[in-house]
């Protein structure tokens, strides 16, 4: 009979859900959550001086060329506001936002590697590049990468950065929160931080080092599967030689010529 009783009260104990042993008392621990817990690894680099990861979370200072590739942020130096790209094209100042908060999708632009090691065009979340008009002024609706998608980027010692445009000028920052490329030199309102969560260990290719891998005709079949879109699957190709775009390649213009072929294909979905 104490056998049977054991039996029936080890049941009655496996049916219960263990937990820790607690003592009265002992204080309650709060548990972490996962967004409080964001390590240090994931939140940036901890010896690149930057003290704000707390609002920046995984976009580090970048320190040199080799961070500015792939997703970047703009962010004004006094205000901590990033630059935002619009659909409408329009290319300006972001909201400010609490201090825990992330960047917003159209503040996240895209850096690609221009025809210098220290050049850049900039790519807005709406497959668009940044562009210089003849008034200095930068909007965000161009195609393709021309001279006026490039931008020189020069870091500080101070720990800034400035970008200056095709036209000589410097980027900065006007006072309704617009952006334009019209200044002749360097002041508060052209420094800004460009931020990364790029590998500091890939190398930096320019533009030329880039198309130049391969021949023109595997280089114009990658570029035509990024944008065009067909019923049935099938994939068309510009029926013009490739003489024209070696000749491009080697003028360095072969964006350009690119989206000359481009805008002659009636179904690509850019240029209908």
């Amino acid at each position: 009979n104490e056998y049977k009783s054991y039996l029936s009260m080890s049941v009655k104990y496996d049916s219960v859900r263990s937990s820790k042993l607690k003592f009265k008392g002992e204080k309650k621990k709060k548990r972490k959550r996962k967004a409080e817990a964001v390590s240090e690894a994931d939140e940036g680099v901890a010896d690149d001086g930057d003290t704000t990861t707390a609002r920046h979370r995984v976009w580090w200072l970048s320190r040199d060329m080799l961070d500015v590739k792939g997703s970047i942020l703009f962010e004004h130096v006094t205000s901590t506001r990033y630059v935002i790209a619009l659909e409408d094209a329009t290319i300006s100042l972001g909201d400010v936002r609490e201090h825990t908060e992330g960047p917003q999708n159209a503040e996240i632009l895209t850096a690609l590697p221009g025809s210098d090691v220290n050049k850049i065009a900039i790519k807005t979340g709406f497959d668009k590049f940044l562009t210089v008009g003849l008034d200095g002024s930068i909007t965000g609706k161009s195609d393709a990468i021309g001279m006026r998608e490039e931008f020189h980027v020069n870091f500080s010692d101070k720990g800034y950065q400035t970008l200056k445009g095709c036209n000589g000028r410097y980027v900065t920052f006007n006072k309704d929160d617009t952006i334009s490329c019209t200044a002749e030199d360097t002041t508060d309102n052209t420094h800004l931080l460009i931020r990364t969560r790029g590998n500091k260990s890939r190398k930096v290719e320019t533009l030329a080092e880039q198309e130049g891998r391969g021949s023109v005709r595997e280089y114009e079949v990658n570029y035509v599967k990024l944008y065009q879109k067909f019923g049935d699957k099938k994939l068309r190709l510009s029926e013009k030689s490739t003489k024209d775009l070696k000749g491009a390649r080697k003028d360095g213009r072969f964006h350009e010529e690119m989206l000359d072929r481009r805008e002659k294909m009636k179904s690509d979905r850019y240029c209908m």
